[in-house]
């Protein structure tokens, strides 16, 4: 169970046993054999607070010394100080309203996490800290690298379908169940079903994933959301991470991006159940944060209903970094709604409550989310069907859709335990 503290202000979730759980019995489909996989080594080993290498030199630097005369007369160089921007000033009132919040809430959470073990003291000597340098060079797994958008742009001009023109009645989409082939053909603009009651292996694109049991996915590009509409199910949980659009992302084209008009086009509509829950990941930045809630939200006919923020700590749980910093904040943003086809639809029971906050120690690849599967079960149905949309990875018993739905399921992201379970 990935929810390790439960309470009044949220919840603390262990990220990588999330992931863990679902490998602890594992078997390619023509093989008997089975392995336990876990997450590879070093991607959750966060024990220090995030900081550049120079500023850690520095730090070690002044505990191993005190500063000498020439240390304390040395001119520093002055930073030029600008005036904040509107969306700057707009981001620090924000963080002003929900600061006593967020670290109230952290603080409970962090100690009921000690209890059960979750988190231990951190040491005394920074000089025996390493900055991190594990979860780092971890962080560089390469993964599948670009091939599975390329993959999805070739789909799209072999299909030649566009978001324009979307229909639930073209014969766009192929399904496979896989209970007999361990060799995925062409998998774009494909539903696979993938029933079995274990984790499996299975190979595709010239290299190997990890299933977890009882998922289904969908690997298209945005241009055959078509395909999406095809599955002909109505989901009663939808969770949206979408690719905003970001100066770090469009320099280092690690995904591709969407503009808000794009988003706008998401047929929320077709692919909600009535009173669907709706979660939408957003960053701090205030203008996406209105989108969603004043625009996105009431075009897709979602009723506004709660603010969550997901706060990333390290091992010893302390934040990431300092909860005021102006560079970067330790916390992200969730903002959920209901779907509402009708005004007689009934509210969603249990109530979603507002500003919860949830704590895990993140995954040292950038962006990567805990996952919610365990959290959002409370409000949802018995046998809810369960929706992400913009997936890199899978979730046992929901639907995944994305361009690269499958990335964070290379092998390159885990490793076998030793002992195989016979």
């Amino acid at each position: 169970m990935s929810v390790i503290v439960a309470s009044d202000k949220g919840w603390v979730v262990d990220h990588q046993q999330g992931i863990d759980v679902s490998y602890q019995v594992c078997q390619k489909l023509d093989s008997t054999e089975q392995t336990t996989y876990i997450s590879k080594q070093g991607l959750f080993a966060i024990h220090q607070p995030f900081r550049m290498d120079s500023q850690f030199d520095k730090l070690v630097s002044k505990s191993a010394k005190s500063e000498d005369a020439s240390g304390s007369d040395r001119k520093r160089r002055k930073r030029k100080r600008t005036e904040p921007n509107s969306g700057e000033q707009q981001a620090y009132l924000n963080h002003q309203r929900i600061r006593p919040m967020l670290q109230k809430a952290t603080e409970q959470l962090i100690a009921l996490g000690r209890q059960k073990g979750c988190f231990t003291e951190p040491p005394d000597d920074i000089k025996s800290a390493d900055n991190n340098l594990s979860a780092r060079t971890a962080s560089k797994t390469v993964g599948p690298g670009s091939c599975l958008r390329e993959g999805c742009r070739r789909g799209v001009m072999k299909a030649g379908q566009h978001t324009d023109n979307l229909s639930a009645n073209n014969s766009l989409l192929d399904k496979i169940d896989l209970k007999a082939c361990c060799v995925l053909p062409d998998i774009f603009n494909t539903l696979i079903d993938h029933s079995s009651e274990t984790a499996s292996v299975v190979s595709c694109l010239g290299g190997e994933y990890l299933l977890p049991p009882h998922c289904h996915f969908l690997m298209s590009d945005y241009t055959c959301l078509d395909a999406l509409l095809q599955c002909e199910r109505k989901f009663d949980v939808i969770v949206i991470d979408p690719p905003w659009e970001n100066k770090s992302v469009k320099r280092l084209k690690s995904y591709d991006m969407l503009t808000d008009w794009d988003l706008y086009k998401l047929p929320i509509k077709l692919l909600a159940a009535p009173g669907c829950l709706v979660v939408v990941w957003v960053t701090n930045r205030q203008k996406q944060q209105r989108l969603v809630r004043d625009r996105l939200f009431p075009h897709w006919s979602v009723c506004y209903l709660a603010e969550w923020h997901w706060v990333k700590v390290t091992k010893h749980g302390e934040m990431i970094c300092d909860l005021d910093s102006s560079h970067k904040k330790p916390y992200e943003t969730l903002l959920l709604g209901q779907f509402k086809a009708t005004s007689d639809d009934l509210p969603l029971s249990p109530t979603v409550p507002d500003r919860q906050v949830l704590v895990s120690v993140p995954c040292s690849i950038h962006s990567r989310k805990p996952p919610l599967n365990a959290i959002l079960k409370s409000y949802l149905p018995i046998g809810a069907q369960c929706l992400e949309l913009f997936a890199r990875n899978l979730l046992p018993g929901w639907t995944s859709w994305g361009n690269e739905v499958l990335k964070y399921q290379h092998v390159d992201f885990y490793q076998k335990v030793e002992d195989n379970i016979r």
